[in-house]
């Protein structure tokens, strides 16, 4: 039976399952290379194994499906059975090998299975004693004899060492053989795997697939690349969830000659869009350290504040310091090295330097070029360059004992905060205040918030997961730290101690389990036992338990035993019953806990790890987003858990941390848009150069609980089942701090006819309506006199009266209509003059770029005004970006950004003109009359620097017009000339709308 030609998938694959292979399709057709790679990177549970079948029956060559483990080999198998549907759920056809050494059509084999070391023989065992003594030689400065006597001597005396270095040294030795011209793959592998690798080659094995095959670094990455190598397969396909992209050079250069660059890559919203993944949302909670910490913390920051406060004077050694380094820049020779040679060449220096002589109210010189990073506060790392140079080019070469104490004090100082004073610079070490923030005390009490949060909106349905990084700590000395942290802290038993001694969260009966440890709630301990070992029974498994009391806490330590009992068999049986919702909480630590660990019914994941790679980032956040039969709508949230200490330069490494985890993640932000970094978290979080405060901090907590609770709206965010481009777009935030005033009224042609056209009917109703009053007041007042003389008869006064009323009825009426005139004409003035909102004057600086861009031929010619899309976030900050192609996109984006930067050092800046509106009510309404009849004086508000693309005046020219026509009058100036440093030095390096922006990056 030819197996391929069977083959065929029972259902439709989805829409971002065509997409791969169409893109497996387009690169088949127009590949000319001998070996055809297929690099393929999509989240868990998107149907990886799914598409690497239908790869493998559309090549239609002999193939060989390599699995990192015997569980997801046993997934594969599951999955080949939905391409044949004629076989039963235990039955395979004979062309299917799933694991031994028998080839055939479709081979399914471990990582491991093909890439079993040989023994130690005694050959290779004396030159890895031998490399072993040149490296104890070089080192300790000994004789190679005697390095290879102390190595003979290990061996009797302490065998377990020994075994532990040579095995090393052995590993070293493979890899070097692996990466010779001739590898002999005898002297690496065992006889029965050089045996099957020489039986795939007999059979013609022409496809390999390599399954989660980020796992391909170092020796087994050399090992695959020689077994394709010496089989002949010319078809090399890589299906990864998370690519190795954080590796060093030389593991990222063994993975990519493997598989290539990246063919396709699929961001997780794609598969929740089509309904495969459950939507999320991403969550933070932050909470400051317990008081004891605190005091820690700041102690640690002590000494570099006396410094910092040292050097922040104008007569200081170190401020004349760094005047010399920055602003004369004196070379060897004498002469002042150019400002672009010295920046280019120590950039961070430079910016650092800028910033300090800045913030010293130092009058910077023309030949400096400031930028507007420039402009932003001091931070740590600046003083860390910046001290870094004083102390080892100034202090450390003097003989001044001044000097000499100073750069001890300097020493001591950065040593307290985590860093060390080398003669190759200031280098960043593990410190224990990085300790106390990431697990201080006060996460336990975020987590039970979060937690009973959690279980008020989700009731039974809530299933939790928190994370650790261990389950007590071994990791650092807590000597220097005593009476701050404990061995416990951020440990998994430290969050099980806590959850169960309060009465709420103790009714979720968690159960933590890690690879040591299975704890068990009190309440729960006789019925896990009970349904364990009914679980064990029906799936014929040799468990046995017992129940240990454990000395603090209401837990207690469940024991296994049995010939099937492990740390895994722990994590299944636990997570089945978490499904069935015995447990509602599972605590544990992220060996356990992220990559192979499947649950469906997890909707709330606290993370209180700290790790940042984007790999054991991905595998974690790919726990909770499993759909759930039992909840067809679920929403996972996922919770990150910081600790901040406001206003210490130090306080913040926490924040760095989810800042540097979510860099490369999307998420669902408060406006309904998918965004890549922690902004989508909260706009407040992405404000460059902004430092959470205690009120910040307040207002975030309260802002993630409320969305916490509100499940339904993130749903309905995510829009599930709704079209998607697969497109990643730029994007430009923008918050502006400054108010915007009315715009030049020849911007408004139409409007300002419109409300004249009001003012002047309301004016003559006016008019009217005092003629009217008055002619009737004339006529009764001539009426009263003429009854009251005596001479006079009623005929006389009844017809002046006759007159008066009719008048007096049409003033009351005129008047009437008087009043609603000029309400009418003050609310429209309002709405479109007085209240032009941050949304609405961006629009105009969009339409404005956007037709320039156009005509200058810099994007298509398809993109138009309908395309701008503006979004406003619930801070007020405005994001804009162009529905259009990638590279239109991301230069609209970049443009649009660099027209709400200061002027610095661009080649055109234009006018920008506003009229400037009082603040009072009646004030506001005498002005809004003489706006209308054209009684005004607009004044020049501020100069915008052009983008950098329109920095050839024809183009300028060009962007000048779409201004005038949508922005505000206002010529351009060249500020490269006399006038241009006029301007400069009189509107340059001001943030005229106070403009907090960024550029961020969208998917749709």
């Amino acid at each position: 039976m030819d197996i391929f030609k069977v083959m065929k998938f029972r259902y439709r694959f989805r829409k971002h399952q065509q997409m791969m292979l169409d893109k497996l399709d387009r690169k088949l057709r127009s590949s000319r290379r001998k070996v055809f790679r297929f690099h393929l990177v999509a989240p868990p549970g998107s149907g990886k194994t799914i598409v690497g079948l239908e790869i493998a029956r559309r090549l239609d060559v002999p193939t060989a499906v390599i699995c990192p483990n015997i569980t997801i080999q046993g997934q594969w198998a599951d999955k080949i059975r939905l391409f044949l549907p004629e076989y039963g759920a235990d039955a395979l056809p004979e062309e299917i090998n799933i694991g031994t050494p028998t080839i055939k059509p479709v081979n399914i084999f471990t990582y491991q299975m093909l890439s079993v070391p040989c023994g130690d023989d005694e050959a290779l065992v004396r030159t890895a004693e031998n490399r072993w003594a040149e490296e104890v030689s070089q080192s300790q400065n000994t004789g190679i004899e005697e390095a290879l006597l102390r190595i003979c001597r290990m061996r009797d005396s302490n065998p377990r060492l020994y075994k532990a270095e040579i095995s090393k040294i052995n590993k070293k030795l493979r890899q070097k053989y692996l990466n010779e011209a001739k590898c002999d793959l005898s002297k690496i592998l065992h006889p029965n795997t050089v045996n099957l690798i020489d039986g795939l080659k007999r059979y013609g094995i022409r496809a390999v697939i390599f399954d989660e095959c980020h796992h391909l670094q170092n020796y087994w990455a050399l090992v695959m690349k020689e077994i394709v190598s010496r089989v002949g397969v010319k078809y090399i396909i890589g299906l990864t969830a998370t690519p190795p992209v954080d590796e060093g050079n030389e593991d990222l250069l063994h993975y990519t000659d493997l598989f290539g660059e990246i063919d396709f890559q699929l961001p997780t919203p794609a598969v929740i869009k089509d309904g495969m993944l459950a939507p999320f949302q991403d969550l933070v909670y932050f909470c400051r350290p317990a008081p004891a910490e605190l005091e820690y913390i700041r102690n640690c920051h002590k000494k570099f504040r006396l410094l910092a406060d040292k050097f922040n004077k104008e007569n200081s050694d170190f401020f004349f310091w760094i005047v010399d380094r920055i602003v004369k820049r004196r070379l060897i020779s004498g002469e002042t090295q150019d400002w672009t040679k010295f920046i280019n060449s120590r950039p961070n220096f430079a910016i650092a330097g800028v910033k300090f002589l800045l913030q010293m109210k130092y009058k910077i010189p023309w030949d400096i070029t400031v930028t507007e990073n420039m402009y932003e506060p001091m931070t740590l790392d600046d003083w860390i360059c910046l001290i870094e140079d004083y102390a080892l080019n100034l202090l450390k070469l003097s003989s001044d004992e001044k000097d000499i104490n100073l750069y001890a004090e300097i020493r001591d100082a950065l040593r307290d905060l985590g860093y060390v004073l080398t003669e190759k610079g200031i280098r960043a070490h593990s410190s224990l205040m990085d300790r106390v923030l990431a697990y201080s005390r006060s996460k336990l009490e975020a987590v039970k918030t979060i937690l009973k949060t959690e279980m008020s909106a989700c009731g039974d349905r809530i299933r939790a997961a928190i994370i650790t990084d261990f389950e007590i700590s071994n990791a650092l000395s807590l000597k220097k730290a005593k009476n701050v942290n404990d061995d416990k802290c951020g440990g998994a038993i430290s969050v099980m101690k806590e959850l169960v001694s309060d009465d709420i969260t103790d009714e979720l009966d968690p159960v933590m389990v890690t690879a040591k440890s299975l704890i068990c709630d009190d309440d729960l301990a006789e019925e896990y036992v009970r349904l364990g070992l009914e679980w064990a029974g029906e799936l014929s498994l040799e468990i046995d338990f017992s129940l240990k009391p454990a000395e603090f806490g209401k837990f207690v330590f469940v024991e296994g035993s049995g010939r099937d009992w492990s740390s895994r068999t722990a994590v299944l049986f636990t997570t089945y019953l978490f499904e069935k919702g015995v447990t509602k909480c599972i605590v544990g630590t992220r060996g356990l806990l992220s990559e192979g660990w499947d649950t469906l019914n997890l909707n709330t994941l606290i993370d209180l790890s700290v790790m940042t790679t984007y790999a054991s980032v991905n595998q974690l956040r790919g726990r909770s987003i499993r759909k759930s039969n039992d909840d067809p709508k679920k929403v996972s949230n996922n919770w990150d858990v910081i600790c901040v200490a406001p206003d210490l330069e130090q306080g913040y490494n926490d924040l760095k941390r989810l800042y540097k985890k979510h860099d490369q993640f999307y998420g669902i932000c408060d406006d309904g848009q998918i965004q890549m970094g922690v902004n989508h978290i909260d706009p407040m979080l992405g404000e460059i150069g902004h430092r959470l405060d205690d009120e910040d901090i307040t207002a975030i907590n309260e802002k993630m609980l409320k969305a916490a609770v509100n499940r339904d709206k993130a749903y309905e965010a995510w829009k599930v089942g709704e079209p998607y481009d697969n497109m990643e777009l730029g994007c430009c935030e923008i918050k502006l701090l400054k108010p915007v005033s009315m715009k030049d009224g020849s911007l408004f042609p139409d409007e300002r006819r419109t409300l004249k056209s009001k003012i002047v009917r309301s004016v003559l109703k006016l008019a009217g309506t005092v003629m009217s009053a008055t002619a009737a007041g004339t006529f009764t007042a001539s009426a009263y006199t003429a009854s009251v003389q005596a001479s006079a008869t009623a005929a006389t006064a009844v017809p002046l009266l006759g007159f008066a009323v009719p008048l007096l009825g049409f003033s009351a009426i005129l008047g009437y209509k008087t009043f609603t005139g000029f309400r009418d004409m003050w609310a429209y003035g309002k709405d479109n003059f007085f209240q032009l909102s941050v949304k609405s004057s961006v629009h105009d600086i969009a339409r404005c770029v956007l037709n320039a861009l156009r005509e200058c031929e810099l994007i298509s010619y398809r993109a138009k005004e309908d395309d701008i899309v503006i979004t406003e976030r619930t801070d007020g900050t405005v994001r804009v970006y162009l529905n259009g192609s990638n590279a239109d996109s991301a230069l609209f984006s970049v443009s649009l950004s660099q027209v709400f930067a200061p002027i610095e050092d661009q080649r055109y800046a234009i006018q920008r003109f506003e009229v400037f509106v009082p603040k009072g009510g009646f004030e506001k309404f005498i002005y809004l009359f003489r706006y209308g009849i054209d009684k005004y004086s607009p004044m020049l508000s501020a100069y915008h620097p052009l983008p950098e693309v329109f920095s050839v005046r024809e183009k300028a020219l060009v962007f000048r017009k779409y201004w005038n026509k949508y922005v505000s009058p206002g010529d351009m100036v060249f500020l490269k000339g006399e006038r241009g440093r006029e301007v400069i030095e009189k509107y340059g390096r001001i943030n005229s709308l106070g403009a907090r922006r960024m550029d961020m990056k969208i998917w749709k």
